[in-house]
């Protein structure tokens, strides 16, 4: 398995979202491929769950779309419209919680 994740790239991500960058060849790729904004939504969305099962299914989810290039737009809406903005706004704004919960519904 590949592993382009240093030690910076790894600091502050949740042990579940590493293991899973791990695993994946060219989920490190992918994932230092990614916007600031886009790797911080997953790595707080992967960190917010309070299950250790739930961590590692959303942190597998995030390494899967890291693999694929495809971890910004899976965070789009239903008519293609960009959420990832509008996401990281709101979670500014104290809204975290509700926000994750439709990211894990826009994601699933």
């Amino acid at each position: 398995m590949t592993d382009s994740g240093g030690d910076e790239a790894r600091s502050g991500l949740a042990v579940e979202l590493v293991a899973a960058l791990d695993a994946m060849d060219g989920a490190w790729e992918g994932w230092n491929a990614a916007d600031d904004r886009t790797r911080e939504l997953y790595a707080t969305w992967v960190a917010q769950a309070r299950r250790t099962a739930l961590r590692r299914d959303r942190a597998l989810t995030a390494a899967y779309h890291a693999t694929q290039g495809t971890l910004r737009h899976a965070v789009q809406g239903a008519d293609g419209t960009e959420v990832a903005g509008v996401i990281a706004d709101v979670v500014g704004a104290g809204l975290a919680g509700k926000l994750f919960r439709m990211l894990a519904n826009l994601i699933n």
